[in-house]
């Protein structure tokens, strides 16, 4: 049975004065977030960093590990070597785990290990308790046909999905993740989604965080 795994998605955002900074000061601190970025890298499963596409934030982690203690750390530290120019503005945090209506999925850290694609997209989830009260098998016929839409569907190929569950620990009941190569391709997928059964029990599908891989540069200008 795979071991599960403790998730943080947290969007950031640089205060004012940070652009008021001259390149040299603000250069010095993107050097001191490079160097904390390769320490965890050597203690954490994993750490993807994006640029973010949302009005309210600039930088987007998703970190993974076993210990709830380290995933801690990495967040202070960023906040810590920023001294208050850097806020974080949403968190979401979840547990990886198999799904109970997917009989074998791929393994989580082969996941991880491969290269990010260029775009990133989490947002947390919750079912309303008329979804909980369905029968399992009900569920279940209800899920696979929402995962057989996805998979079939000719514009899906390459996304990696991945669902992490937050019951009792957080306001929402899932956080769902995304890497996706293809922008464009991925708003049509999910478009069709809409048309699925298990749409009738969502309740919440917000904040949606989205991010692309780019260089830190941009935060120098």
């Amino acid at each position: 049975m795979q071991r599960g795994l403790f998730m943080f998605v947290s969007e950031f955002k640089f205060d004012e004065k940070w652009w008021s900074l001259d390149s040299q000061s603000r250069n010095s601190y993107i050097n001191k977030l490079i160097e904390m970025e390769s320490k965890f890298k050597q203690e954490l499963v994993s750490i993807k960093r994006y640029n973010s596409l949302r009005y309210d934030g600039d930088l987007v982690y998703w970190v993974s590990d076993y210990s709830t203690e380290k995933l801690n750390d990495f967040r202070y530290s960023i906040i810590s070597i920023f001294k208050g120019l850097l806020k974080e503005t949403i968190t979401l945090f979840s547990y990886y785990k198999p799904s109970p209506y997917v009989e074998k999925g791929k393994e989580i850290l082969n996941l991880l290990r491969l290269e990010p694609f260029k775009y990133f997209v989490a947002y947390p989830m919750k079912k309303s308790p008329d979804w909980y009260l369905l029968p399992f098998e009900e569920r279940k016929e209800i899920m696979d046909e929402h995962i057989k839409m996805a998979s079939l569907h000719p514009d899906n190929e390459g996304i990696r999905s991945y669902t992490t569950y937050s019951f009792g620990i957080a306001d929402y009941e899932f956080v769902v993740i995304y890497e996706i190569p293809d922008l464009a391709k991925w708003i049509n997928v999910v478009e069709k989604l809409r048309e699925a059964k298990a749409r009738k029990w969502i309740v919440k599908e917000e904040p949606i965080i989205t991010g692309e891989i780019g260089s830190l540069d941009i935060f120098l200008k």
